[in-house]
């Protein structure tokens, strides 16, 4: 990797952690809560309050949709390659070492008959079992790896987004969003500087695909935050939100920190936004421009020092 390079995938991995670890302390609030325990902004873990729900973390933790990004990353670092059963496994046994904080879909789809043999087969016989109207945003959670693997192929990068969002998450709105992350990324890695002309571009790749995806890219490309209605408590966990939050932030903010705050206090499904918002951040701004006290804050961040020091030797 040459040197800007590195920076931007650094960037991604640890953006991606960052963003989930810090978005935790907002995580299922909505604006009003959150001025109310962060009179001040949350701008540090040591600050996330110890309510049931995020006492069972230690500060500077991350969640699940790092967790199975993670289950991503090793499986292609041990295989040198894309595998989706063997991702399809890594997420099965993390699930069933007692993952706190597994999401419905993910937990339904992993405990089913055949998963391990068939996870795309489950996973679309339980979408279709909700009247195909599931689409929860536990793939694009979990996405940013794929943009890095193999960025300079972008047809692959589509193909293994797609791939590894259909082990959980089988409806096309999970398979676009998680498609349009991973392709940001890559082409954030491939040297693309021209925000604006590259989300019009996906913009107009993606139009024909669902108009649903347009609308939330539409929403995401406004200056004002508030059409993205990331708090709304009824629909925090939608795919396309997360998405949207993503692009939001790579188009509108200006450095790395005020983009994922920007997010964070919005609230809602505030550490799946980060987790989202901040890989596409470090892959425009690089990791340097990652506050020093996020880095070293971060519980295990030796663990990802060692999978970006094994990944330099394949990229």
């Amino acid at each position: 990797m040459i040197a800007n390079r590195e920076n931007q995938i650094r960037g991604v991995i640890f953006g991606h952690a960052i963003g989930d670890a810090l978005g935790l302390g907002t995580e299922f609030m909505s604006k009003a809560t959150i001025a109310h325990h962060y009179p001040q902004g949350l701008s540090h873990y040591k600050q996330i309050i110890q309510d049931t729900h995020r006492a069972r973390f230690e500060k500077g933790d991350w969640t699940d949709d790092t967790d199975q990004m993670l289950c991503i990353f090793d499986s292609l670092l041990a295989l040198k390659r894309f595998d989706t059963l063997d991702i399809a496994r890594r997420i099965y046994q993390w699930g069933a070492d007692g993952a706190p904080d597994i999401g419905q879909t993910v937990h339904s789809v992993l405990t089913a008959p055949g998963f391990l043999e068939n996870p795309h087969k489950v996973s679309q016989s339980y979408w279709e079992s909700t009247g195909k109207n599931m689409a929860a945003n536990g793939g694009v959670m979990r996405t940013s790896i794929i943009g890095v693997w193999e960025y300079h192929d972008l047809e692959k990068v589509a193909f293994h987004a797609q791939e590894a969002c259909k082990i959980t998450h089988h409806d096309p709105r999970c398979i676009l969003s998680c498609q349009i992350i991973s392709l940001l990324i890559a082409r954030l890695l491939q040297g693309e500087s021209d925000i604006p002309a590259l989300l019009n571009e996906l913009k107009e790749s993606y139009a024909s695909k669902d108009p649903r995806v347009l609308d939330y890219f539409n929403k995401a490309l406004d200056k004002n935050i508030a059409p993205l209605e990331l708090g709304e408590s009824l629909s925090m966990g939608y795919t396309l939100k997360a998405m949207s939050a993503g692009i939001w932030a790579l188009q509108n903010a200006t450095s790395f920190k005020e983009g994922l705050l920007a997010i964070i206090h919005e609230g809602g499904d505030a550490d799946t936004n980060a987790a989202v918002a901040g890989p596409l951040l470090g892959a425009r701004f690089g990791y340097s421009s990652i506050p020093s006290e996020w880095i070293d804050g971060l519980k295990e961040k030796d663990a990802l020092e060692e999978r970006v020091g094994v990944l330099r030797q394949d990229l």
